[in-house]
């Protein structure tokens, strides 16, 4: 009996492993194309901003129910509180952009991608003495992407509307980044 227990806690960090290295594998693939694809083209910039904006919100509640440090479930209560913000303020930028005609039938998307959907289903499955470190990994990782993604598309952008939003929302993505990486130590 004592073999079968450890042959499944093995399985289980076996698991854990390989979804931590799928995780920094997808950030660095993120993060990669928001410097590229992203950085220029509004149609690309606004899935991925406002998919980022999903992500963060719905990981930041599977952590309001899963965390076990303090700071943690604070943390995850303000990247609801700011990328809520975050979204409205990308639809708004998105309506002046259809007033203006700079970029007509863009929308933010509703459901996560793929790759963050992945992220989530990790988020959700990480057993609860190894969730707050993989928590604030991902929040890591997004948050670089979506830094590289504001920046880019800040400086390079098509739209003038979103490149804008872009610039305003750096700064506040910047701040979240050195919060977790005091947080992670």
């Amino acid at each position: 009996m004592m073999s079968y227990t450890n042959s499944n806690q093995d399985a289980g960090g076996l698991k854990q492993f390989v979804n931590k290295v799928g995780d920094a594998v997808g950030g660095m693939m993120g993060t990669a194309s928001a410097a590229t694809m992203g950085a220029t083209n509004a149609e690309t910039f606004v899935a991925s901003a406002g998919a980022g904006d999903l992500y963060e919100i719905a990981a930041a509640r599977i952590a309001l129910q899963k965390a076990q440090r303090a700071d943690v479930r604070t943390h995850a209560e303000m990247m609801i509180e700011h990328h809520t913000t975050s979204a409205h303020q990308l639809r708004s930028a998105l309506r002046s952009t259809e007033v203006t005609s700079a970029s007509p039938g863009l929308s933010v998307p509703t459901t996560p991608d793929t790759r963050r959907q992945t992220l989530l289903d990790h988020l959700a499955e990480a057993p609860a003495d190894a969730f707050d470190d993989t928590y604030l990994d991902q929040q890591k990782l997004a948050h670089q992407e979506t830094l590289t993604l504001l920046d880019g598309y800040g400086r390079h952008g098509d739209n003038p509307q979103l490149a804008s939003y872009a610039r305003g929302g750096a700064p506040m993505v910047q701040r979240h980044l050195r919060m977790i990486e005091t947080m992670r130590g």
